[in-house]
């Protein structure tokens, strides 16, 4: 069996890696997280095949991981909002002209 430190450290180093992509998201920098699935996957996997008392434990901090998650979704709908709202606004004064 897989130690607990051990995963915790792999999940809390997930969610550094949100962390950032997060801070560059509102720093409107174009983010690639085409590797953040499947660490996801393979660190949730880890924590399904710990021993009970410890995954108990471990989803708890999973379930950080997903609260983050959904603040960088929302945070990347609100740039992806943002960013049309501009392509009209600078389409429409094309337009005008």
């Amino acid at each position: 069996m897989e130690n607990m430190s051990t995963i915790n450290s792999d999940i809390s180093d997930l969610l550094n890696d949100i962390s950032v992509y997060l801070e560059q998201t509102r720093n409107g920098i174009m983010v690639d997280m085409a590797s953040l699935p499947e660490k996801i996957i393979r660190v949730q996997g880890r924590v399904q095949s710990a021993p009970r008392d410890d995954r108990i434990e471990l989803t708890k901090f999973m379930n950080q991981v997903m609260q983050s998650l959904n603040t960088l979704s929302n945070e990347i709908q609100q740039r992806h909002d943002a960013l049309g709202r501009d392509i009209h606004a600078m389409e429409s004064d094309l337009h005008k002209e």
